[in-house]
C-alpha cells in the first residue's frame, strides 16, 4: 500500500491560514465576552448603588418661597455592601488614605436634606458626575437631625435643589470626596432655602434662570417676611446662620472620618 501523498506547500499555507483565522476569531470573541462580562459586573455594582437619574416624585404644585414655615432636617444613611466599596474606590478615598492624607468624610455615609415627606440630595450618574434627585422619606432608613426651618414649598425646594447642582457642576461636574460631595451639597441647599436668605436666593435663582431657562418660582423677588432677613433676638431660630451652622456641626459630629490609622472596609 502506498503512503498518502504529502500536502503541497500551498495546501500547508492554506491550512495554517485557516487555523490562524480560527484562533484569532476565537481570541477576539473571548476578548469581547470578557469585556461584556466586565461591563455587566460594573453595571451590577452601579445598580447596587442606584447610580443614575431617577424620576422626580415631587407632586405638581406651586413653587413659592413664602409658604408656611416648615421644619428642615438633615439625615444620613449608609451606602452598604460591595456597592459601597466600589464607590469608595472610584471616588479615590483609598488613594487618599494610602497617601497618608486622613480626616476626610466616609463617602459611603450619605447625607441629604429632608423637608416634609421628601428627601433632596446629591447623587451621581453612571460617570460619577453629580446630579440632583429626590425621593419619598422613609424615616426607618435615615438618621435624622432637625437643623432649622424654611418657607419653600416642595416644588420650590426641587427647583432650588436643581439650581445648587447646576452651580456645583459649573465648577466641577465630577463627584469629589473633598469638594463635591453630599455634605457640600446639603450645606449649599440649606444656605439657599433657610429662613432669612430670601434676598440672596432670589438673586442667585434669577442668574440660574437666565443661564438655563429653567425655573418658575412665583413672586421670586416679593418679600412677605422682611422681619426674617435680620437676626431676631426674641426668635433666634429665624436667624439665617443657625441652620447652616447647626447642620455643619451635626454632620461633623456624626460623620465617620477616614484616615490611615484604621482598616478600610
Amino acid at each position: 500500500m502506498s503512503d498518502s501523498p504529502e500536502p503541497s506547500e500551498p495546501e500547508h499555507q492554506s491550512k495554517r491560514a485557516m487555523l490562524g483565522a480560527y484562533l484569532h476569531d476565537g481570541w477576539s470573541k473571548g476578548k469581547e465576552r470578557s469585556k461584556d462580562e466586565l461591563l455587566k459586573g460594573k453595571l451590577a455594582l452601579q445598580h447596587s448603588l442606584g447610580l443614575g437619574a431617577k424620576p422626580n416624585i415631587i407632586p405638581p404644585g406651586e413653587a413659592r418661597v413664602d409658604g408656611d414655615l416648615r421644619t428642615v432636617e438633615i439625615g444620613w444613611h449608609p451606602v452598604a455592601g460591595m456597592g459601597g466599596k466600589w464607590f469608595a474606590e472610584k471616588s479615590g478615598v483609598g488613594e487618599l488614605i494610602t497617601k497618608n492624607i486622613g480626616g476626610y468624610p466616609d463617602p459611603t455615609q450619605h447625607w441629604a436634606v429632608l423637608v416634609g415627606g421628601y428627601v433632596h440630595q446629591l447623587w451621581m450618574d453612571e460617570e460619577l458626575d453629580v446630579i440632583y434627585i429626590n425621593e419619598e422619606l422613609d424615616r426607618e432608613e435615615w438618621h435624622t437631625f432637625e437643623v432649622g426651618g424654611t418657607r419653600f414649598t416642595d416644588e420650590a425646594l426641587r427647583q432650588a435643589g436643581e439650581m445648587v447642582i447646576h452651580n456645583m457642576r459649573e465648577k466641577r461636574p465630577a463627584y469629589n470626596v473633598i469638594s463635591n460631595n453630599c455634605q457640600n451639597y446639603a450645606v449649599l441647599l440649606l444656605d439657599a432655602i433657610q429662613i432669612g436668605a430670601h434676598q440672596e436666593f432670589a438673586t442667585s435663582f434669577a442668574v440660574y434662570q437666565a443661564a438655563t431657562g429653567a425655573g418658575t418660582i412665583k413672586d421670586l423677588f416679593a418679600d412677605k417676611h422682611p422681619e426674617e432677613q435680620k437676626p431676631h433676638p426674641e426668635r433666634p431660630e429665624l436667624h439665617r446662620v443657625d441652620t447652616v451652622q447647626n447642620a455643619q456641626q451635626v454632620m461633623d459630629e456624626n460623620t465617620t472620618k477616614l484616615d490611615n490609622h484604621r482598616s478600610f472596609f
